[in-house]
């Protein structure tokens, strides 16, 4: 469920949308974004919030660092680690909030580019990594998944946090992203692993926060297979494009 507004990569998604948006905020309040504790609010998910790229300078010299060593060996998994993070902290000065609710309300056209080069960095070094992956960079890597509207890489990252800092809150997290991006069995697992992680006095309000997303995910999924199959009848119709669920409506992502 991939949504990358650069242009090599773009492509539209015909998908029902609405519910899963509205679950995808509850999901990151109540869990908390990658690792274990809840964050409050969602403008956390910007460490303190975004907008103003006048800051962003400071990170192109790691970038320009990280940058001239890959050019030296592609396959130098720390150049390609620092890179995935400072171009994930150079896309966060160009992410807009709403002061007064934290709610995403635009992201730069540079912004996204850098969100789209952090991704690319983390997956060649996922691919030349022959260790245990960073779990902290990893988490940064959910919230980069997550403002690209990539369902599936957010789980991924994730399922790399909970492995190596497992509790309720981050195989919580990877059900959440599973149920998104499709896979219910996937969620169904991580659900459960969660459960069995969380006090028995809060097992009962986690379960019920997975099953109502479970439920959306699964309503979702089964109109955009009748969508599909009505646009392979009718291929004139068009698409709808996958909207942004930290956006506000109408909002650039």
């Amino acid at each position: 469920m991939l949504f990358d507004l650069r242009g090599k990569r773009r492509r539209v998604v015909q998908v029902v949308y609405g519910l899963l948006a509205a679950s995808f905020l509850i999901g990151f309040v109540f869990f908390g974004v990658g690792t274990g504790g809840g964050i409050g609010s969602i403008s956390d998910l910007l460490g303190g919030g975004g907008g103003g790229g006048s800051t962003s300078t400071q990170f192109d010299d790691q970038i320009d660092s990280a940058n001239a060593q890959l050019k030296k060996d592609p396959k130098d998994t720390a150049a390609l680690l620092k890179l995935a993070e400072n171009d994930w902290f150079k896309a966060k000065t160009g992410v807009e909030q709403d002061p007064t609710t934290g709610q995403i309300t635009g992201i730069s056209d540079d912004a996204h580019t850098d969100l789209g080069q952090s991704a690319d960095a983390w997956a060649n070094y996922l691919k030349f990594n022959k260790g245990a992956p960073d779990a902290g960079v990893a988490a940064e890597m959910v919230q980069v998944y997550g403002l690209l509207n990539d369902a599936a890489g957010a789980a991924k990252a994730q399922q790399i946090v909970a492995e190596q800092t497992p509790s309720q809150n981050s195989y919580g997290n990877l059900a959440l992203y599973l149920y998104f991006a499709g896979d219910i069995a996937g969620g169904d697992a991580a659900t459960k692993k969660a459960l069995s992680l969380a006090p028995k006095a809060q097992r009962k309000q986690l379960q019920t926060q997975l099953n109502q997303i479970r439920e959306q995910a699964v309503k979702a999924k089964k109109k955009q297979a009748k969508a599909q199959k009505n646009a392979q009848k009718n291929p004139s119709s068009g698409t709808t494009p996958l909207q942004s669920p930290f956006a506000a409506p109408g909002a650039t992502p």
